[in-house]
């Protein structure tokens, strides 16, 4: 493979050209195989795993808060008897309850609004696309034609015969 950048002789298993520093993951994925599709469904799948394991944190983390008010209620009721520890358990019972909801709501609510990240950042594939374009920079320079220094000989073999 070379890289299409600088035309420098790559390896499929490097990331960058030595060279010129190109990013020439995208390239390799496109020999091997791999179409952009492929990276998109990829993409989305770990999105949703990130999505999954911090809704099960949030739910994890507000059923603790509520097995600790729920053991205050029972020793309440059943040893201590005082006032000031149910107001705490009722609190605890009602924050565990909220801390899950949240956990749950706010998975949903990410997970149905995925913004559009291949817009914000040139170098990600969209779904409808197979291959990014080239910004301005990365552009190289048109090459001068091989017969442009002949043609000015020319012109001045002409200029010098008169």
């Amino acid at each position: 493979m070379h890289c299409p950048s600088c035309g420098n002789e790559s390896s499929l298993d490097q990331k960058f050209c030595r060279k010129c520093g190109f990013n020439l993951e995208p390239v390799s994925a496109l020999i091997t195989g791999e179409t952009a599709i492929d990276l998109v469904k990829q993409e989305k799948r770990e999105h949703e795993w990130r999505l999954v394991r911090r809704m099960f944190r949030w739910l994890s983390i507000g059923c603790l808060v509520l097995l600790l008010g729920v053991i205050l209620v029972i020793f309440n009721k059943g040893f201590i008897h005082e006032p000031m520890f149910q107001s705490i358990a009722s609190l605890l019972i009602l924050a565990g309850v909220s801390v899950a909801f949240y956990g749950v709501v706010s998975s949903i609510m990410r997970g149905t609004y995925l913004p559009d990240k291949a817009s914000n950042n040139p170098q990600r594939l969209s779904e409808n696309r197979t291959t990014n374009e080239l910004p301005d920079a990365r552009i190289p320079p048109p090459m001068p034609s091989v017969t442009e220094r002949t043609t000015q000989l020319i012109g001045e073999d002409s200029k010098s015969k008169s």
